[in-house]
């Protein structure tokens, strides 16, 4: 009788173990399968991980930031030797608008500023 039980304990005791084996097989399986999807094509899923290592993101995030046009209005005006006028534009644009300019305004004063420059020197027949 003890062999007839010692057998079914055993048989347990395997199964158990097969169990265990197989579960961990399954985890790891889908591991595998989540790390495959998002170094590559994720179906119609969104790929977190991938946008924001994006290099649009990265674009994206410099073209909204006020310090990247406000380097790019400093860098345009140092190029038309207007090194002053930097605090005149921002005060400018504060008054104009009631509140501190965002990225599209300093960009927007800026193009307006490099086509002011370029008509003065047609205008002018001003030679760099």
């Amino acid at each position: 009788m003890t062999g007839l039980v010692s057998k079914n304990i055993e048989q347990l005791r395997r199964e158990g173990i097969k169990s265990a084996e197989l579960k961990r097989q399954r985890e790891k399986d889908y591991q595998t399968k989540i790390d495959n999807m998002s170094k590559h094509n994720v179906g119609n899923f969104l790929d977190v991980r991938s946008i924001a290592k994006s290099r649009q993101l990265q674009d994206q995030k410099n073209f909204y930031s006020v310090e990247q046009s406000l380097l790019e209005l400093e860098e345009l005006l140092q190029s038309t030797r207007l090194y002053s006028f930097k605090e005149k534009t921002t005060d400018l644009i504060k008054r104009i608008s009631g509140r501190d300019g965002d990225s599209y305004t300093i960009r927007e004063m800026g193009k307006f500023i490099s086509e002011l420059v370029n008509e003065i020197k047609l205008k002018y027949e001003v030679k760099e």
